[in-house]
């Protein structure tokens, strides 16, 4: 009877350190991805690439709201498909030189621009690199 007391309690031993080391394993498992995930943050932040590569972006006629908060104007950009996340713009947007002072109007973007490059669009520092080319004078004449 001693025998066997003894070898149950050296099996609930072993369990009770299997289930310690696997919990062990989890926590470390469980902040090896949150790491990775702030370093993905950190690095979208500070690498300022665009959505898309050049020559395969979309260009869109986008209209900065007066008065619009950071938060709504990365929500619309992001869904016009020209940042890859709202969030990320935001956090971008916060730490720029440009924080809340977008200007109110129309201004053709691309999905090839950086979020400094939209930003610096959006507050009137500088042209659009992707506006539409005017039309010639006489065209609409000629056009009917």
């Amino acid at each position: 009877m001693k025998k066997v007391l003894s070898t149950v309690g050296v099996v609930i031993d072993t369990m009770g350190s299997l289930i310690i080391y696997g919990l062990i394993a989890l926590a470390v498992l469980f902040m090896a991805g949150q790491a990775k995930h702030y370093y993905d943050v950190g690095y979208g932040v500070f690498s300022q690439q665009s959505k898309d590569a050049p020559g395969t972006g979309i260009v869109v006629m986008f209209t900065v709201e007066e008065g619009i908060s950071a938060s709504k104007l990365g929500d619309q950009l992001e869904a016009e498909g020209l940042v890859e996340s709202s969030r990320l713009f935001l956090i971008q947007e916060k730490v720029s030189d440009y924080a809340g002072k977008f200007v109110a109007g129309t201004y053709a973007l691309s999905s090839e621009m950086t979020t400094e490059e939209i930003m610096r669009v959006i507050c009137g520092v500088e042209e659009s690199r992707f506006a539409p080319e005017p039309e010639a004078e006489g065209s609409a004449e000629a056009a009917q």
